[in-house]
């Protein structure tokens, strides 16, 4: 019969081991520990309660001793041959991030005593900082002395299989013990047989039983985990839902919790999780000093008083897939140059073609329009988050009066589909770029570090993410994820009858990045970049990095022809091919002159 585990909250069909979590599903002993407990100079009696928390071995109390304080756990004589080797390889061991514990066996069973001096490690418990170089600082501050506890453990050949950064104790001096071994170890390369996992944080590797790649690698995968959370500020419990094994462990985009999170940082810690333990970092110290230097490297980013001017080159086409069919390129693209002081605008804007009323084409073209408008006589980076989120409500408004004039009201009344479009406009001036983006057109920056996606994608999935749905529920929906949640077009109806423009939709989300000399920016549609279908985002970087020489107009034509090369054409078995069009904007950044 299926039991649920109370640990994860899913239903197993193994009733001794969760199949979702590996935690141990045996009832508890029927048999009470004695009393008083025999803890070292003095004997401590236990109330009913004390001993009633005791019936799991994995359970314990704290009880305070003559001069010490005391974790105490209990197993009972029917468990303790499992636990007996372990145990005795346990107070053999001495690390600094192992308490000494002891070992009295009795007629009934045996007590577990462990010291436990330190305090609560809970650096995540304080409100998480605006200013998201002070929140990485405190991470760093946090991490360091967990990557030191778990480093003395691979030094011995062990490894830290159940990790949970909420089992865990600092001592004064301000280094770490772990709490969750106190009854066993966990050696590389070895999968015990019963293993309770924090399913928030446990590896590819544990979970899919590849004992060969546990290793160092493994705690590279737990620490970046809790790098991840700390950024997101999801610890300790790490996402909801059933855990990282729930989808697969496809960690979402971080940005999507942290929109601001300084450029540089999410690449580290996506090696640090990568499904194969091979290609993470190669243990707790290469992990952290990587981070550091990546966090330095923003605060210089940020920092930087170096003066810099650009080279901007475009492009955009129909795509040939598109093209065979006799489509229109129902992308446009913008790039308007200001001079005294040096500034320039740039837009793109892709155009929803699944519409009934209007189209995408009109929809882009009217956008990009009423954005050059807004700017005809230029502007600044103070006005450019205000002034572009009015040009994109008056942008909605202005599709919806387009559809009215033209006599389709009782079509939006019965909910026909208004034409819409993508908008991801950017501003330049002095060492500064600031974004706006709705939608799933996209902004990346190459620099020297590689190549990190600026934006947060304006769809489905992005938004249930954020607001707090677990990954799994999100991969479920498939395709579905990827439908456009923010957009400029669309309309509601009001309870009295009129047809409303959806305000909510149309305010986009506004960023500024701080550039450097030798940084290339490129905006695109999705034609351009999607994962699984045109340009990977790691092709993109290899392409960039090959032809970063280039002068900016035929390196946006180089990417585009890549791009291009990937759309299959019209086919007996696809008639309508597989294609987007194409637009791509690139802004190559250089020491001024």
């Amino acid at each position: 019969m299926p039991v649920v585990c109370s640990l994860c909250g899913e239903t197993s069909q193994d009733v001794e081991f969760c199949d979702h979590c590996n935690a141990d599903l045996k009832q508890p002993s029927p048999d009470l520990p004695n009393s008083p407990c025999p803890l070292p100079k003095r004997d401590v009696d236990l109330t009913r309660e004390q001993r009633e928390s005791l019936r799991r071995p994995e359970a314990w109390i704290k009880l305070d001793g003559e001069d010490k304080a005391w974790r105490v756990h209990w197993i009972a004589r029917n468990q303790l041959s499992r636990w007996l080797q372990g145990l005795r390889t346990r107070q053999a061991t001495e690390l600094p991030c192992l308490a000494p514990c002891r070992v009295v066996e009795q007629e009934s069973g045996a007590w577990v005593m462990v010291e436990a001096n330190g305090s609560d490690f809970t650096p995540w418990s304080l409100p998480p900082s605006e200013d998201v170089l002070a929140h990485l600082n405190r991470l760093l501050a946090a991490l360091a002395p967990l990557c030191r506890a778990v480093e003395t453990l691979h030094a011995t050949g062990l490894v830290w299989l159940n990790f949970d950064p909420t089992f865990v104790e600092q001592m004064a001096d301000g280094e770490l013990r772990i709490l969750n071994l106190d009854l066993a170890l966990f050696r590389s390369g070895q999968l015990p047989e019963e293993l309770s996992i924090q399913t928030a944080f446990a590896a590819p590797e544990i979970t899919g039983f590849l004992e060969k790649d546990l290793g160092p690698a493994t705690d590279v995968f737990h620490l970046a985990m809790f790098a991840y959370y700390w950024i997101a500020n999801l610890l300790p419990e790490g996402f909801p839902g059933a855990g990282l094994d729930a989808f697969a462990h496809q960690i979402p985009p971080l940005r999507v919790y942290r929109p601001d999170l300084s450029f540089g940082i999410a690449p580290v810690l996506e090696r640090g999780v990568n499904l194969a333990a091979a290609d993470r970092w190669a243990g707790p110290r290469d992990f952290l000093l990587a981070l550091q230097d990546a966090c330095s490297r923003a605060t210089n980013r940020k920092k930087s008083a170096a003066p810099i001017q650009w080279e901007i080159g475009q492009h955009t086409r129909t795509g040939r897939s598109k093209d065979v069919l006799c489509r229109s390129n129902e992308d446009h693209v913008l790039v308007r140059a200001f001079t005294a002081p040096a500034r320039a605008l740039l837009a793109v804007a892709d155009g929803v073609s699944t519409c009934d009323i209007g189209s995408g084409a009109l929809a882009s073209l009217i956008t990009t329009v009423m954005v050059e408008n807004s700017f005809q006589s230029g502007g600044n980076e103070i006005d450019f988050p205000h002034k572009i989120t009015e040009v994109c409500g008056r942008a909605a408004r202005t599709l919806v009066d387009w559809a009215l004039e033209k006599g389709y009201r009782d079509q939006l009344l019965e909910g026909t589909d208004l034409m819409g479009t993508t908008l991801l406009a950017g501003w330049l001036e002095g060492r500064h770029l600031e974004l706006a983006n709705m939608g799933d057109s996209r902004a990346y920056l190459y620099s020297d570090a590689g190549l990190e996606q600026l934006t947060v994608d304006g769809d489905l999935g992005s938004g249930m993410l954020a607001a707090g749905t677990p990954p799994e529920e999100v991969r479920e929906l498939g395709s579905v994820a990827k439908a456009l949640r923010e957009c400029i077009g669309g309309c509601s109806i009001t309870p009295e009858g009129e047809i409303s423009v959806l305000d909510e939709n149309n305010h986009p989300a506004v960023s500024r990045w701080p550039l450097l000399p030798g940084d290339i920016v490129i905006l695109c549609s999705d034609g351009l970049v999607e994962e699984g279908a045109f340009l990977e985002p790691a092709a993109l970087a290899r392409l960039v990095r090959a032809h970063r020489q280039m002068p900016a107009d035929k390196l946006a034509v180089q990417l585009s022809d890549a791009a291009d090369a990937l759309q299959r054409l019209p086919s007996a078995l696809e008639p309508e091919g597989h294609g987007d069009n194409i637009t791509c904007i690139v802004v190559k950044i250089e020491a001024a002159r």
